[in-house]
């Protein structure tokens, strides 16, 4: 397994089965704080640059790391996850990896909205290892309001139903579901809507398995949080998300002893409508947490 650099402030991380991750790095690696950020279902790491740039220039020690999970970004077979817990496993190893060449390193693991759930699930697996100092989360994607879920679970079927209709069998590692989701379930902002748009790497399509591996990470992240520990926990919310169902995920939250929740006026995509707010926060916690 090696860390070597690729493209300018992209890294790869070589996973036991031979699958490359890749993931962004803004600030020193040597740096004393290190946040690791898991992206959303849809998107991937470059949606995590313009926190990752703010909090690098602060200069406070902090550098800012955002993963590509497995099929995502710039990895291979994109839209597909072959199974959920492959997909968990990467980020632990890479977490891993991380803290033995920088011991003194204080690993911070955050997760936007689905990469929230995720980052529960590796939080929970890592709290006997002492590798994290705290679990970071934006818009964690715990549960998402009825329009979303039911707009998700009816484009599901729908592709189902075409494949058994026709009597097509798909290879598993073709996408062929169609996400539902649009530019405006994550901001009204005109350059982001036209940013995201234009996204070359964003997953408009998943396999059957990438969608089983999303419910079961799902599943399981929600009996997991009750096993992180006594990491902190630190939770910021848009307002205007137009996806999360914000008042049944800070009630769930509110289990963990060592929680502190934050609201910004923003939609889904918090770092793109506020960034130096979100980064203030991000940064707020960290020197919390060195005192």
């Amino acid at each position: 397994m090696i860390v070597q650099t690729t493209l300018e402030g992209v890294h790869t991380f070589e996973q036991p089965d031979g699958y490359v991750t890749h993931y962004r790095l803004w600030g020193a690696e040597t740096a004393a704080d290190l946040v690791v950020m898991l992206h959303g279902g849809m998107s991937h790491a470059g949606w995590q640059a313009p926190l990752g740039a703010r909090l690098a220039e602060l200069g406070d020690d902090v550098a800012f790391l955002a993963v590509d999970l497995r099929g995502s970004g710039l990895n291979a077979v994109r839209g597909h996850i072959p199974d959920g817990d492959l997909a968990v496993r990467d980020i632990a190893l890479l977490l891993g990896s991380l803290k033995e060449a920088r011991p003194a390193t204080r690993i911070h693991l955050a997760g936007w909205c689905f990469g929230a759930q995720v980052a529960t699930v590796v939080a929970a697996g890592l709290a006997d290892r002492e590798v994290l100092a705290s679990l970071l989360m934006v818009c964690p994607g715990f549960f998402f309001n009825d329009r979303y879920s039911d707009v998700l679970d009816r484009s599901i079927d729908a592709a189902l139903e075409v494949v058994e209709e026709l009597g097509i069998t798909v290879e598993p590692t073709r996408p062929f579901i169609k996400v539902p989701l649009r530019p405006t379930d994550f901001t009204d902002r005109a350059e982001w809507l036209a940013a995201i748009e234009d996204d070359k790497l964003k997953l408009s399509h998943v396999t059957v398995g990438t969608i089983d591996a999303w419910e079961a990470i799902a599943v399981k992240s929600e009996t997991e949080y009750g096993r992180i520990g006594q990491l902190p926990v630190r939770a910021v919310f848009g307002t205007r998300d137009k996806l999360v169902d914000n008042d049944r995920v800070r009630t769930f939250l509110q289990s963990h002893p060592d929680l502190e929740t934050h609201d910004l006026d923003t939609g889904h995509a918090v770092h793109f409508e506020e960034t130096e707010a979100l980064t203030r926060l991000v940064a707020g916690f960290v020197a919390e947490l060195k005192r």
